[in-house]
Formats: C-alpha cells, sequence, structure tokens
C-alpha cells in the first residue's frame, strides 16, 4: 500500500478515534470528521462508504489483531490463547470502550467470539463436534472479554491471571 494511503487512513481513523471519544456515532458528519482528520470529503469516500463503514473497518482490523496473536496457540493444554485474549483485550480496552459504547448489543464481542470460535474449530475437533464445549468456548470468551471491560478496579495482572486460571481450569 501506498504511504500516502496508509498515512491518509491513519488520520481517518484517528480523527474517527478523537471524534468518537466526544460523541456518538450517528452525531459525526463525514464533514467533520473530513476536517478533523485534514482531508477532504471526496478522499474520505475514497477509503469508505460512510462513517459506519468506517467503524466495521476498524472493528474488523481489530479483531484481525486479537486473531492474529490468538493463532497458533494451543487452546487445550494450556492458559496460553486466555492470556493472549486477556492482554489483547486490556491492550485494546480504552478504543474498544471508544469504539463500542454507543452498541448495547455487544457487536464487538459477539464477533470477536464468532472469528476465534471458526480458528478453534478449524483446529479442534473437540469443540466443534462436542456441544458442551462448544458453549463453554462461549462463556470463556464472553467471560474474560466482559470480565476484562468491567473491572476498572483491578489490576491487569489480577485479571489476566484470573481468566487465564478459569480457562485452564475449565479446559482441563
Amino acid at each position: 500500500m501506498d504511504l500516502r494511503v496508509k498515512r491518509t487512513k491513519k488520520n481517518i481513523k484517528d480523527a474517527f478515534l478523537e471524534l468518537r471519544k466526544k460523541k456518538s456515532i450517528e452525531r459525526i458528519s463525514v464533514k467533520e470528521l473530513s476536517e478533523t482528520a485534514m482531508i477532504n470529503k471526496a478522499t474520505f469516500y475514497l477509503h469508505y462508504k460512510d462513517i459506519y463503514d468506517l467503524s466495521e473497518s476498524l472493528q474488523d482490523e481489530l479483531i484481525e489483531k486479537i486473531l492474529s496473536k490468538i493463532k497458533g496457540a494451543e487452546i487445550s493444554d494450556d492458559p496460553s490463547i486466555a492470556q493472549i485474549l486477556s492482554e489483547e483485550i486490556q491492550s485494546e480496552k480504552e478504543n474498544i470502550k471508544i469504539l463500542f459504547s454507543d452498541f448495547g448489543d455487544n457487536r464487538f464481542i459477539n464477533h470477536l467470539e464468532d472469528s476465534i470460535k471458526e480458528y478453534v474449530f478449524e483446529t479442534s475437533s473437540r469443540f466443534r463436534d462436542t456441544p458442551e464445549d462448544n458453549i463453554l468456548l462461549s462463556f470463556l470468551i464472553q467471560g474474560s472479554y466482559h470480565a476484562h471491560i468491567r473491572n476498572n478496579k483491578q489490576s491487569e495482572e489480577t485479571l489476566r491471571q484470573t481468566t487465564s486460571d478459569i480457562f485452564y481450569k475449565l479446559l482441563n
């Protein structure tokens, strides 16, 4: 990808995050975003259909980043997948809150769960073929996510260690 295109997309994304800290997605116009990113509206439309397309693109990038770290982890033998998931949720917690604070329907975590399960099903027949293990996996992914997002008073290490321990105990 051309360096100018990368820089333009980064400026758009940074401007979007800055605006999302202050207001809901419905209240952000392409005009305002373009001014904040110091581009013209036509440039925005070269890369995205609308504000929602940009938001979905950021969600997809975040999920792909988390998945790329998880791929290769052995889910059934040790808590490494839980540690990775915990670390990534913790490191992206602020962006997650900024990007998805308007969506009470848990769109992000549901998409993340689907993506992780798709990967796990490809690599482990245990989870694909056993309904109880499939449900357990949903419980662990959703629970880990919500534990990190909702327990702001706990240290990162406590959250990481606790969710990893739970993963390990329940999967073995």
